[in-house]
């Protein structure tokens, strides 16, 4: 298992939830700042949990994607967002599939 998914499912474990707009919630019920980071050419936002004394980050979208989709979304290809914002992490705006899904013509365009 990626180190990624371990940190999700420790997320999970440890109490963190997801509000309908797509926020972090912690343990002890209060919203997660987070950080925005830049991959290549999207933007994402992450929150750290602590593991073993050390801080480390979980992506908001792939942990929204466990929580609605379960073990599913850990083996998914892709998570994307619906509308094509990478900053909307409302789990209605969340998907998973597969990376043809994601470059695949709509049979108008073909």
């Amino acid at each position: 298992m990626s180190k990624s998914n371990e940190m999700i499912k420790i997320a999970a474990r440890k109490g963190y939830t997801i509000s309908k707009s797509g926020e972090i919630i912690n343990p002890k019920g209060r919203v997660v700042k987070g950080t925005i980071i830049k991959v290549k050419n999207s933007t994402y936002k992450t929150f750290a949990i602590n593991d073993k004394g050390m801080s480390r980050p979980v992506l908001v979208h792939r942990f929204i994607a466990y929580r609605k989709f379960g073990e599913m979304a850990l083996e998914a290809e892709y998570i994307k967002h619906l509308n094509g914002n990478s900053l909307d992490n409302r789990p209605n705006n969340i998907e998973v599939g597969t990376y043809k899904d994601v470059y695949k013509m709509p049979e108008s365009n073909k």
